[in-house]
Protein backbone atom coordinates (compact mmCIF):
# COMPACT_ATOMS: atom_id res chain seq x y z
CA UNK A 1 0.00 0.00 0.00
CA UNK A 2 1.30 3.42 -0.94
CA UNK A 3 -0.41 6.70 -0.19
CA UNK A 4 0.47 10.37 0.07
CA UNK A 5 -1.16 13.59 1.17
CA UNK A 6 -0.27 17.26 1.29
CA UNK A 7 0.25 18.79 4.72
CA UNK A 8 -0.46 22.45 5.43
CA UNK A 9 2.65 24.29 6.68
CA UNK A 10 1.20 24.91 10.15
CA UNK A 11 1.37 23.14 13.50
CA UNK A 12 -2.42 22.77 13.38
CA UNK A 13 -1.88 20.32 10.47
CA UNK A 14 -0.05 17.77 12.64
CA UNK A 15 -3.15 16.15 14.18
CA UNK A 16 -4.95 15.73 10.82
CA UNK A 17 -1.76 14.27 9.30
CA UNK A 18 -1.46 11.85 12.22
CA UNK A 19 -5.13 10.77 11.77
CA UNK A 20 -4.62 10.34 8.01
CA UNK A 21 -1.55 8.17 8.61
CA UNK A 22 -3.34 6.08 11.25
CA UNK A 23 -6.21 5.42 8.82
CA UNK A 24 -3.86 4.40 5.99
CA UNK A 25 -1.85 2.14 8.32
CA UNK A 26 -5.01 0.47 9.64
CA UNK A 27 -6.19 -0.07 6.04
CA UNK A 28 -2.83 -1.74 5.34
CA UNK A 29 -3.33 -4.12 8.29
CA UNK A 30 -0.54 -2.83 10.51
CA UNK A 31 -0.62 -4.56 13.92
CA UNK A 32 -1.51 -2.50 17.05
CA UNK A 33 1.94 -2.36 18.69
CA UNK A 34 3.62 -1.31 15.44
CA UNK A 35 0.75 1.09 14.67
CA UNK A 36 1.27 3.09 17.87
CA UNK A 37 5.03 3.42 17.28
CA UNK A 38 4.45 4.47 13.66
CA UNK A 39 1.83 7.08 14.55
CA UNK A 40 4.15 8.58 17.19
CA UNK A 41 6.99 8.78 14.67
CA UNK A 42 4.72 10.23 11.96
CA UNK A 43 3.72 12.94 14.41
CA UNK A 44 7.35 13.78 15.17
CA UNK A 45 8.35 13.82 11.50
CA UNK A 46 5.43 16.02 10.43
CA UNK A 47 5.93 18.37 13.39
CA UNK A 48 9.57 18.90 12.43
CA UNK A 49 8.61 19.57 8.81
CA UNK A 50 5.93 22.14 9.52
CA UNK A 51 7.91 23.83 12.31
CA UNK A 52 11.31 24.02 10.64
CA UNK A 53 10.88 23.62 6.89
CA UNK A 54 9.45 25.34 3.84
CA UNK A 55 6.33 24.34 1.93
CA UNK A 56 5.22 22.34 0.14
CA UNK A 57 5.10 19.52 2.71
CA UNK A 58 4.04 16.03 1.61
CA UNK A 59 3.55 12.94 3.77
CA UNK A 60 4.00 9.51 2.19
CA UNK A 61 3.32 6.09 3.68
CA UNK A 62 4.46 2.84 2.07
CA UNK A 63 3.65 -0.53 3.66
CA UNK A 64 4.91 -3.82 2.20
CA UNK A 65 5.48 -7.34 3.50
CA UNK A 66 8.76 -6.45 5.23
CA UNK A 67 8.51 -2.90 6.53
CA UNK A 68 6.63 0.38 6.73
CA UNK A 69 8.36 3.45 5.32
CA UNK A 70 7.20 6.97 6.10
CA UNK A 71 8.63 9.99 4.30
CA UNK A 72 8.01 13.70 4.58
CA UNK A 73 9.25 16.02 1.86
CA UNK A 74 9.52 19.78 2.08
CA UNK A 75 11.13 22.67 0.24
CA UNK A 76 14.03 23.30 2.64
CA UNK A 77 17.57 21.94 2.40
CA UNK A 78 18.34 22.12 6.13
CA UNK A 79 18.65 18.61 7.54
CA UNK A 80 17.26 17.53 10.90
CA UNK A 81 19.66 17.45 13.83
CA UNK A 82 19.83 14.54 16.25
CA UNK A 83 19.91 16.00 19.75
CA UNK A 84 20.02 14.53 23.24
CA UNK A 85 18.29 17.24 25.29
CA UNK A 86 18.29 17.24 29.08
CA UNK A 87 15.10 16.05 30.81
CA UNK A 88 14.18 19.66 31.60
CA UNK A 89 14.18 20.76 27.94
CA UNK A 90 10.75 21.51 26.48
CA UNK A 91 11.58 20.23 23.00
CA UNK A 92 14.26 18.84 20.74
CA UNK A 93 13.33 15.16 21.07
CA UNK A 94 11.61 14.44 17.74
CA UNK A 95 14.62 13.22 15.79
CA UNK A 96 15.86 11.37 18.89
CA UNK A 97 12.57 9.41 19.01
CA UNK A 98 12.86 8.60 15.31
CA UNK A 99 16.48 7.52 15.76
CA UNK A 100 15.75 5.28 18.74
CA UNK A 101 12.41 3.76 17.75
CA UNK A 102 12.72 3.21 13.99
CA UNK A 103 14.68 0.45 12.27
CA UNK A 104 16.44 3.08 10.14
CA UNK A 105 16.06 6.69 9.08
CA UNK A 106 17.77 9.29 6.95
CA UNK A 107 17.47 12.16 4.55
CA UNK A 108 17.66 12.56 0.80
CA UNK A 109 17.71 15.57 -1.49
CA UNK A 110 16.09 15.87 -4.89
CA UNK A 111 16.37 18.65 -7.40
CA UNK A 112 14.14 18.38 -10.44
CA UNK A 113 13.64 22.10 -10.84
CA UNK A 114 12.56 22.52 -7.20
CA UNK A 115 14.76 21.90 -4.18
CA UNK A 116 13.18 19.14 -2.10
CA UNK A 117 14.40 17.43 1.03
CA UNK A 118 12.98 14.11 2.18
CA UNK A 119 13.26 12.86 5.74
CA UNK A 120 12.26 9.22 6.09
CA UNK A 121 12.15 6.37 8.55
CA UNK A 122 11.41 2.69 8.29
CA UNK A 123 10.09 0.23 10.83
CA UNK A 124 10.55 -3.43 9.96
CA UNK A 125 7.54 -5.55 10.79
CA UNK A 126 9.69 -7.73 13.04
CA UNK A 127 11.24 -4.73 14.82
CA UNK A 128 8.95 -3.30 17.51
CA UNK A 129 10.68 -2.41 20.77
CA UNK A 130 9.58 -5.00 23.36
CA UNK A 131 8.84 -2.40 26.01
CA UNK A 132 6.40 -0.66 23.62
CA UNK A 133 4.80 -3.85 22.33
CA UNK A 134 3.41 -4.66 25.77
CA UNK A 135 1.61 -1.29 25.85
CA UNK A 136 -0.41 -1.85 22.71
CA UNK A 137 -4.07 -0.92 23.11
CA UNK A 138 -6.67 -3.68 23.32
CA UNK A 139 -8.26 -4.68 20.03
Amino acid sequence: MRAETSVAPALSAVAPARRWARERLLEAGVEPARLEVLVLLVSELVTNAVAHADPPVTLRVDVDDVRTRVEVTDGAREEPVLRNPPPTALGGRGVMFIDRLSSSWGTASEDDGVAVKAVWFELRHDDVPADLARFSPPA
